[in-house]
């Protein structure tokens, strides 16, 4: 399945048991008066902490952050948002976490292993209980996992059809058997939160309980959520404010005007040339990382204008990525390597592309295509200077006679575009959550998954990605490896950068850490 298991391969092998336990867009830029008054409306807000338990163990203060995209949803189970996933991390906590350097570690589960290629044990921590009181148990485990593979309607529930039963072994411990391998399974697991087994469906998430270091308050839609410290959370000096509130700011105009006025003390998706003037800004400091995402254009295979591999090969030969990280990103993109970012299970150094206008120049002569007429589709303000990119790969393929149309359309458009196949190469990104290839791998290379994308179809990638399904990662790195070298040799999508992560923070802020999955967390951020 998937969009980030990371690198695991020096894990044992599966014979008998792979033990894993203890491991673990970007918005317009234009400013209106009317999504400004509704960025700054005022929220509902009523603190829950008691202000005397809080300061007794060190907590003191607020944190507001200024995230660039809205939460649509309050169920940990119906969304694949990376804003929702940030402020439902808070609420609720998953069974495993995944550190900022690729490892999966332990949250509500203290250990967990692959009996067999189909079987999964998670021993629970205990002493936890949800912000209402109820304790958290086996109970809780297994109505999760089954809710959201019986609820066909919640979007996380396609992942989990593989589980064929959730069996408790006491209060604190929890087998899964699976249909067939499901080796990102704990890979996913680091984005499901744990809900108690009194939760219904519609009133229990107008007032949720988790077990997360913060208990919800209150959540004015389009606006903000406000959260309040869970002064009885298990791990010791967590959280360590009183209370945070996301606001939800989609233009990074107004993010980071709020940060520059002292208004919030956090932003995510920092565009390149919004850098210089934040970091010249007293008080605030921006901080970056290689994030976990892949910029991946990819070709509509059915086309005949792209259909022939020489053609594909051409137009990545034609395009030099040196520019556009260099130039137009002003550094803040690396150089692609492979599919699959470095960090991750899979990923394998391939080399970079070359930029070669004269071996394109062959490729698109040997297949007939020397006045080539390319539908290039962009989805509208979603990535940072994709338009400016858009218009120098537009030049660099006409040097090599190959005209570009450059059809930059709002977001809903573009993929209805995309699903009728209306475009020979599409504009798009690709961040790995949740930390394990497999779902990127069937989402775009599988013949059923690929059938409304890039309609690719290849039964030896198809063969590979199911074998590459059994937990043991040695044999998951060599069969991605496989899958890699395939694709970058086919070239059903061009890859021109890997993505860097920016934040920029009020320097008020202490041990905040910029993530590569662009996750904002404050379980352990502090404030002056």
């Amino acid at each position: 399945m998937g969009r980030a298991c990371l690198g695991h391969a020096d894990a044992p092998s599966l014979t008998p048991a792979v033990v894993v336990a203890t491991m673990p867009r970007m918005p317009s830029r234009t400013l209106t008066r009317r999504r400004f008054l509704v960025a700054g409306g005022a929220a509902l807000s009523a603190s829950m902490v008691r202000p005397g338990v809080a300061r007794a163990q060190g907590r003191r203060g607020e944190i507001i952050a200024g995230l660039s995209e809205r939460m649509l949803t309050l169920d940990p189970a119906n969304h694949y948002s990376i804003s929702a996933t940030s402020v439902l991390r808070h609420v609720y906590d998953p069974l495993l976490d995944v550190t900022n350097d690729d490892k999966f570690a332990p949250a509500l589960a203290e250990s967990w292993r692959a009996l067999n290629n189909t079987t999964w044990r998670f021993t629970l921590r205990k002493g936890v209980s949800f912000h209402d009181g109820s304790p958290f148990t086996a109970d809780s485990v297994v109505f999760t996992l089954k809710r959201v593979r019986d609820n066909g309607k919640l979007i996380k529930s396609f992942v989990y059809q593989d589980i064929e039963d959730v069996q408790k072994d006491g209060d604190h411990a929890v087998t899964v058997t699976t249909k067939r391998p499901f080796g990102s399974l704990p890979a996913h697991l680091t984005m499901l939160g744990m809900l108690p087994p009194s939760a219904g469906e519609e009133a229990f998430f107008q007032k949720p309980v988790g077990t997360g270091p913060f208990r919800f308050v209150s959540w004015t839609h389009g606006d903000r959520v406000e959260l309040a410290a869970n002064a009885r959370y298990w791990k010791p000096g967590v959280p360590r404010v009183e209370k945070v509130t996301v606001r939800f700011i989609p233009e990074l105009s107004t993010r980071a005007a709020a940060l520059r006025a002292g208004e919030i003390h956090v932003i995510d998706r920092v565009w390149p040339d919004m850098v210089q003037t934040l970091k010249a800004t007293p008080g605030v400091k921006v901080l970056d990382t290689p994030a976990l995402e892949a910029q991946r254009w990819h070709f509509q295979l059915a086309r005949e204008t792209v259909k022939d591999p020489r053609v594909r090969k051409a137009v990545s030969l034609a395009i030099n990525r040196d520019v556009i990280i260099k130039d137009l990103l002003l550094g803040y993109a690396r150089p692609v390597v492979s599919p699959i970012p470095p960090g991750l299970i899979g990923h394998t150094n391939l080399g970079q592309k070359p930029y070669d206008p004269e071996k394109a120049r062959q490729l698109l002569k040997e297949a007939g295509q020397s006045k080539l007429t390319l539908d290039f589709v962009l989805m509208k303000d979603l990535y940072p200077k994709q338009l400016e990119i858009a218009q120098a790969v537009a030049a660099m393929l006409g040097e090599v006679g190959v005209k570009v149309n450059i059809r930059n359309l709002e977001i809903a458009t573009a993929r209805e575009q995309r699903t009728a196949g209306n475009y020979d190469l599409f504009y798009s990104g690709w961040a790995h959550m949740p930390h394990d290839p497999d779902w990127y791998f069937g989402q775009w290379f599988t013949k059923a998954g690929a059938e409304k994308l890039t309609r690719f179809s290849d039964p030896r990638v198809e063969q590979l990605i199911a074998e590459g399904r059994v937990p043991d990662p040695k044999v998951r790195q060599q069969k991605y490896a496989e899958i890699e070298r395939i694709l970058w040799d086919e070239e059903p999508e061009i890859w021109p950068y890997y993505s860097v992560a920016i934040y920029a923070i009020s320097d008020k802020l202490s041990n905040f850490e910029a993530r590569r999955d662009y996750y904002v967390l404050l379980h352990e951020v502090g404030i002056a």
